[in-house]
């Protein structure tokens, strides 16, 4: 049995090239999945990753955190760490800009979702060609509808009614 090449990782983001077309992001932040600005760059090098390696084709995004494949983004953080980050390729603000570059990028991309994937979990779901949701655990929602906010990561725009 081949063992996947794990040729990115940290304790909470992995990419793991199981086949040189086949690759899998886990998202490991317990205990809710929350993502924020220290993910930001990683999330963006491995979309870098995905937009420049010719033989990936496949790439399945999910999670290791039982009941969340990803939350919201950490308010918590100090508003400097967020605003440190600097733009993407694409003009945009790193999230937005990673997650765009996810959707034009030229391989089928895949969200497996079994728990809740709120704020940036349901934008990197859109973002994905295909998102495949557990009928017992997921829940996708934009929490910034609720407090009169414009979501941040681009949803509306990949929202089709």
């Amino acid at each position: 049995m081949n063992r996947p090449e794990r040729t990115f990782t940290t304790d909470e983001i992995r990419l793991e090239r199981h086949l040189p077309t086949y690759w899998r992001v886990t998202f490991d932040m317990p205990p809710v999945n929350i993502f924020g600005p220290r993910h930001l760059p990683l999330l963006s090098d491995i979309v870098t990753a995905i937009e420049t390696d010719p033989e990936v084709k496949v790439v399945v995004f999910d999670s290791a955190v039982e009941g969340f494949f990803i939350t919201h983004y950490d308010f918590l953080a100090p508003p400097e760490e967020s605003r440190a980050v600097p733009p993407g390729p694409t003009g945009l603000q790193s999230l937005p800009d990673t997650l765009v570059r996810l959707s034009r990028a030229p391989v089928v991309s895949i969200a497996l979702i079994r728990g809740r994937a709120t704020g940036v979990g349901s934008e990197l779901a859109l973002a994905s060609d295909m998102r495949f949701a557990s009928r017992e655990k997921a829940i996708l929602s934009q929490w910034e509808v609720g407090a009169g906010l414009v979501p941040g990561g681009g949803p509306m725009a990949r929202c089709r009614g």
